[in-house]
C-alpha cells in the first residue's frame, strides 16, 4: 500500500491554510454597469461558451473540471517517491486571496480491484473511509451532509463536513469517483465564512446545478 495517505494530505493543506494564507489580503470584487439596449432584431441564438480555466482531468478523462486561474498550482510533498512508483498522483491548487486550497489526487484501487463508473460498493468505501479520516484531522468536527451524484455517467459522492484547524473555522467538500482500477478525489477546504463561494466551487466540480 502506498505511504500516501488523504489524511496526511488534509493535515498538510489545514495547517497551510490556516497559516500560510490568512494573512493575505482578500481579492476584492469589480462591479461592471450592465448597459440596457433596445433592438428590433430577433435575439441571436448563442453557443455554450467554451469551459475556460485550468482543465484537470482524471481517470483517463472521464472527470474533468475546470478550475479559476487564480488556483496557483502546487506539487505535494506527501506524495514521495514510493507513492508515485504505486501510481499515486497528486496536486495541490491554492487560491491565497480567497483563502481556498483544492486538493487533486489520483490512486489506484487496493489490492488490483477494478470498478465500473458508478460502482456503489467502492464509492461507499471509499467516502466511509475519508469520513474516518477526517474526524482525526480536524477538531470541532461536523458532519453536513452527503450526495450520491452522476456526471456524464460517472457516479460521484459527495461529503460536506466543518471543522476548525488551529482556532479557524473551515468548511471541507470531498468529491471522490473511481473507474476501472483507479480512484479519484477532489477535496476543497475553505473558510466557514465564505460558504457561498465554497458551495460555487464544489457544484463547478460536480456539474451540479
Amino acid at each position: 500500500m502506498p505511504s500516501f495517505t488523504l489524511r496526511s494530505a488534509l493535515t498538510c493543506t489545514a495547517l497551510a491554510l490556516a497559516l500560510g494564507v490568512l494573512g493575505a489580503q482578500a481579492a476584492t470584487d469589480t462591479k461592471h454597469p450592465v448597459k440596457s439596449t433596445k433592438s428590433t432584431h430577433t435575439a441571436k441564438k448563442t453557443t455554450p461558451a467554451k469551459p475556460s480555466g485550468q482543465k484537470v482531468s482524471m481517470l483517463g478523462g472521464k472527470f474533468v473540471l475546470y478550475l479559476p486561474k487564480d488556483y496557483v498550482k502546487g506539487p505535494m510533498e506527501e506524495i514521495d517517491d514510493k507513492a508515485k512508483a504505486a501510481g499515486v498522483t497528486g496536486s495541490l491548487y491554492m487560491n491565497r486571496p480567497a483563502k481556498r486550497v483544492v486538493i487533486i489526487t489520483e490512486t489506484p484501487l487496493p489490492d488490483g480491484k477494478t470498478a465500473s463508473s458508478n460502482d456503489t460498493e467502492t464509492l461507499d468505501t471509499i467516502i466511509a473511509e475519508t469520513l474516518i479520516q477526517q474526524q482525526s484531522s480536524y477538531k470541532d468536527f461536523a458532519k453536513l451532509g452527503e450526495k450520491k451524484l452522476v456526471r456524464k455517467r460517472l457516479g460521484l459522492r459527495q461529503l460536506d463536513i466543518s471543522g476548525s484547524v488551529d482556532g479557524g473555522k473551515v468548511l471541507s467538500t470531498t468529491v471522490a469517483a473511481a473507474s476501472g482500477t483507479r480512484t479519484a478525489m477532489v477535496n476543497v477546504i475553505s473558510l466557514a465564512k465564505d460558504a457561498k463561494a465554497h458551495g460555487a466551487l464544489v457544484k463547478a466540480v460536480t456539474g451540479s446545478k
